[in-house]
């Protein structure tokens, strides 16, 4: 049986529930806007409230592929679990909690990343993978706040639709519905 190692983040952001949902189930916007540099997406297909995705990083210097099933619930959680790469097994789980932090309404995002150990030497690994996890994790929650309170997620440009489009449809300009 697999061990995990399990990383858990929060992140308030100062903007309503729908909006930070939104922004974190929009796969294409991460990827035009390059809200994560050291995350690459790739959309393979998406439906109402599911999309199945790439996701390569580099993790104590090691790159990692995945490929990610979304699967949005009805409370507006979100889990996507690793079905195929270096993590398989793995998942990332996002809920949005409306929460008011010095008299501002806001969301409090709680994540929580559960990664597969390597076999026999895994237990060895768990604290500094752990560590280098909550690193990553603290920088991409602040990444997707700054994206978010600074930049103005969603960012309206004359004439856009708002919709999600798949990295391979967004070149020949053809779109698909948003989850």
């Amino acid at each position: 049986m697999p061990q995990f190692v399990e990383v858990q983040h929060q992140q308030w952001i100062a903007a309503s529930p729908a909006t930070v949902r939104a922004q974190f189930a929009d796969l294409d916007h991460h990827i035009q806007a390059n809200v994560h540099p050291k995350l690459h997406f790739q959309v393979l297909e998406r439906q109402a409230s599911s999309a199945r995705y790439v996701q390569e990083v580099r993790l104590l210097g090691i790159k990692q592929r995945d490929v990610f099933e979304r699967r949005i619930e009805a409370d507006g959680s979100m889990l996507d679990r690793s079905v195929e790469g270096f993590n398989a097994g793995g998942s990332l789980q996002f809920r949005f909690l409306p929460e008011m932090q010095s008299g501002r309404a806001g969301t409090l995002v709680d994540i929580v990343i559960r990664l597969p150990l390597p076999p026999m030497i895994g237990g060895l690994l768990r604290p500094l993978l752990a560590a280098q996890i909550r690193k990553e994790l603290t920088v991409a929650a602040l990444e997707d706040r700054d994206d978010i309170e600074r930049r103005g997620y969603p960012r309206a440009q004359p004439g856009a639709r708002m919709n999600f489009r798949s990295s391979a449809n967004a070149a020949s300009g053809s779109s698909r519905q948003a989850p």
